[in-house]
């Protein structure tokens, strides 16, 4: 039976103030009684105290899963940790998928961590890919489901780091050799070599897992913007158009033309550098303006060094800049060498540009740093 002051508590729990329940929960001793209709507080107090669970996400978890004795769970944390799997993560696994706790250790978790130790992928980098999809854990069949996979990824990718790279990428799906050799065909019929299909398995593997209506339209619209589809450039054009709705692509387009930039210019960049228009349409004004503007720089000479489009503003273009200014202003640099100026590693900039004129132009450094945001 409930105490009178157990009753109150519960009240507030009903009364609109879940902060006064939770902090009930945290600080009480309270039972719940075996057929009682509330949470149950050894779970709820398991969750917190050996999983590490805050307050909130043990009580959300807890609709999940009821804990009538913690024997299985502890031998279940018990493993997990002589796995190597750090404590944060541990929480994050069973967070997301509770009924690892009442997994059998022996039969159905040890078997796949040890298939995977053996591919020499555990600790930290195993966690990871469990967090992705705990269902891997304690779903999906070894013999049948997860050791056909396997060897499907490795018949593409050859090298159990890169397996585990694509893992770490990869909603799992049960039978990934079935859902992705449609899209693989589709591929192969336009021309991508497997090295290709390795670099997209590695890169973005979750797209060859689309429905393959969507995947060929992103595959036909990559090759109509004029990739070679035999050529590593087609994969990665494939991963930037596949991130990016039509209207979006169309949004991005409009911004170069507004700068009064061709068809063509504008497919000679993505050709070259399709990085480029995964910015945002705003981060295109603001380069496209600053290049224009201030280096003066055809769309011809942006196509050309098509990364000072990636290069961050406040941090690197904008301090090299101010430098690269004075330094044209006294005759010691050429117009010429502003792309190499701003593309190359800090140490080097410094030492070519700053460090040498030191003693003609003690403010360069001055200036380099006031405008380093």
């Amino acid at each position: 039976m409930l105490n009178l002051c157990s009753r109150k508590l519960l009240h507030v729990k009903y009364s609109g103030d879940p902060s006064m329940y939770l902090f009930f929960i945290r600080n009480s001793s309270f039972r719940f009684s075996s057929d009682a209709t509330e949470l149950p507080s050894l779970t709820v107090d398991y969750l917190i105290n050996r999983c590490g669970l805050t307050t909130e996400s043990a009580l959300k978890v807890s609709q999940r899963i009821n804990i009538k004795s913690t024997t299985k769970a502890d031998s279940v944390l018990a493993l997990l940790n002589s796995n190597g799997f750090p404590k944060p993560y541990i929480s994050k696994l069973i967070s997301k998928d509770p009924a690892v706790l009442s997994a059998d250790p022996k039969k159905i978790l040890e078997p796949k961590i040890e298939f995977f130790s053996n591919m020499g992928i555990s600790g930290p980098d195993l966690a990871k890919i469990f967090i992705r999809d705990p269902s891997i854990l304690s779903g999906a069949n070894l013999e049948s489901q997860i050791i056909p996979s396997m060897d499907f990824l490795e018949s593409f990718l050859h090298d159990d780091r890169n397996i585990a790279v694509a893992l770490s990428r990869l909603r799992w799906i049960k039978g990934i050799r079935r859902v992705m050799e449609p899209n693989i065909e589709i591929l192969r019929n336009q021309g991508v070599q497997d090295a290709g299909i390795s670099k997209l398995l590695i890169r973005r593997p979750q797209l060859l897992t689309w429905k393959q209506p969507q995947f060929n339209e992103l595959v036909l619209q990559t090759k109509a913007m004029g990739f070679d589809p035999s050529s590593m450039m087609f994969i990665h054009a494939v991963c930037t158009l596949s991130q990016m709705k039509k209207a979006t692509l169309e949004t991005k387009l409009e911004v170069f033309r507004s700068f009064g930039w061709s068809e063509f210019e504008i497919l000679c960049l993505f050709r070259k550098h399709s990085h480029c228009f995964a910015r945002s349409e705003k981060s295109l004004r603001t380069r496209l303006d600053f290049f224009s503007s201030k280096l003066i720089w055809t769309a011809a000479e942006v196509v050309k060094n098509p990364v000072v489009l990636l290069l961050s503003m406040e941090k690197r273009t904008v301090p090299r800049f101010s430098v690269i200014q004075i330094l044209l202003s006294q005759g010691l640099m050429k117009k010429q060498s502003i792309s190499s100026a701003l593309i190359m590693s800090e140490a080097k900039f410094l030492e070519k540009f700053v460090r040498k004129y030191h003693q003609e132009l003690p403010q360069l450094m001055e200036e380099y740093k006031r405008n380093m945001k």
